[in-house]
């Protein structure tokens, strides 16, 4: 199961707002814009790398849907996110981020935490291992 957490309001006036976020981790991150529409992820991590088990990302503008399943599990789910607020993926999870709107997003690792802990199945490909009746 994901987790979406909502940010907590610190604070708001006629400047904007600003919300707490808390990060327990260091190294180098992604930055990520993604327009609407976009997909990203289609994959799942093995607790590889410290840094993906488990993922988390913190979607700063927009809003977006976080499509998923455990791997064994008999359904794809899905999560709407609406900024800001903290995503949690454990490992073994398949999940796709669809952009709903443009947005803009910061994953806690690097790119060689992807490389390293990414094992990607397509959706399609994924959608016919689920549906296989034993």
């Amino acid at each position: 199961m994901i987790t979406v957490t909502p940010l907590e309001l610190m604070g708001a006036d006629d400047r904007g707002s600003g919300y707490f976020w808390n990060c327990n981790r260091t190294g180098d991150f992604l930055v990520c814009y993604r327009n609407a529409g976009s997909s990203s992820g289609q994959h799942y991590h093995e607790g590889k790398s410290d840094n993906k088990n488990p993922e988390v990302l913190y979607l700063f503008t927009g809003k977006a849907a976080i499509h998923w399943c455990p791997l064994g599990g008999q359904e794809i789910v899905t999560t709407e996110i609406t900024a800001p607020a903290r995503v949690e993926v454990p490992v073994n999870i398949w999940h796709q981020l669809v952009a709903i709107t443009d947005c803009c997003f910061i994953e806690l690792n690097s790119l060689e935490d992807v490389q390293r802990d990414s094992i990607r199945i397509w959706r399609e490909d994924f959608e016919k291992m689920i549906n296989v009746k034993p």
